[in-house]
């Protein structure tokens, strides 16, 4: 009895954050995805999820999808927005082909709504990007200058179908769990977790995951390797990987930490002169470092997580 009450309040606690985004979960995805689940394996899981009894009007399923109660549109609006995703997906693939070539690119993850099937007609689409260490300016003003020479990225109004670089890591910068705005950090966990490796050749994906491994404690049924292996990933070609490697050789050592440094001096420049203030202080909504280039203006993790505690009764 302790075990059905402890699964059906996590069966309710993701529901209700996957609610907020109007998604719907097949059986699979409401297992993988459980917020603080009892120890339970995935027959048993299933054989309660049948049960009348353990249902009991909390939760309901149509078409092999499971969400809160009276919430069958949802189903409908998830193969709207499936289809959207794919579209924006498209889209990703031509940008990733155009910079996957920039010196010092190590990992391009696609997150938050298309990654997670979720897009809108007017969605951005975001990329997650880590850097060689040391090298992180060098590689941002390659990729910015890029996509913007394509019309590619996101500025200012132009937000739909545009590539938005908001997040990017040095390889040794891997762990976030700092950047939480509160331990159970509920949107953020599910966002570390939902990312797919676009470019992805020396499998960052796996060191990422391992590094933000403190997720596992509020979501211990992910499996790493279901996204590690997803058919999205884009290589780069043999003379991207001679040019690509010229100029690692040329920029190595202090030579390349100089270039880095003006590279850094350019782009500070340019965030003062557009307005932007640059020592945010503890907000880990935007964060400017060597390290780290974090730039979510309107972090609305807090508000999401009280929005989600409120549905859950909490």
């Amino acid at each position: 009895m302790e075990l059905e009450q402890s699964l059906r309040q996590s069966i309710l606690s993701t529901l209700a954050y996957f609610d907020l985004s109007q998604f719907p979960l097949t059986k699979e995805e409401l297992f993988v995805f459980l917020w603080e689940p009892p120890t339970v394996n995935y027959a048993d899981f299933l054989e309660l999820l049948q049960t009348d009894s353990f249902v009991n009007g909390n939760f309901e399923t149509k078409n092999g999808y499971y969400f809160l109660p009276g919430r069958q549109e949802l189903v409908e609006i998830r193969r709207r927005r499936l289809i959207i995703s794919e579209k924006k997906l498209k889209i990703a693939r031509r940008a990733l082909r155009i910079i996957r070539s920039v010196p010092f690119l190590k990992a391009v993850f696609v997150c938050n709504t298309v990654a997670s099937e979720q897009a809108s007609i007017d969605s951005d689409i975001d990329f997650f990007i880590v850097t060689a260490k040391n090298r992180i300016w060098i590689t941002r003003l390659f990729v910015t200058f890029l996509l913007g020479l394509f019309r590619l990225r996101r500025v200012k109004n132009r937000v739909k179908d545009k590539i938005c670089l908001s997040f990017y890591v040095t390889e040794e910068a891997l762990d976030l769990s700092k950047f939480r705005v509160i331990d159970d950090d509920v949107h953020f966990a599910f966002w570390i977790n939902q990312m797919l490796p676009a470019y992805d050749p020396d499998n960052f994906y796996a060191k990422f995951l391992e590094a933000n491994s403190w997720t596992k404690k509020y979501l211990p049924n992910i499996n790493s390797s279901s996204a590690s292996s997803y058919i999205f990933r884009i290589t780069n070609s043999k003379l991207g990987k001679i040019w690509k490697s010229a100029w690692e050789k040329m920029w190595e050592g202090s030579y390349g930490s100089l270039i880095n440094e003006e590279a850094k001096k350019i782009q500070i420049s340019k965030m003062k002169f557009s307005g932007n203030k640059i020592d945010r202080g503890d907000d880990k909504g935007v964060v400017i470092s060597d390290s780290v280039l974090k730039f979510h203006e309107k972090d609305t993790r807090i508000e999401y997580r009280e929005l989600w505690k409120n549905k859950i009764g909490v």
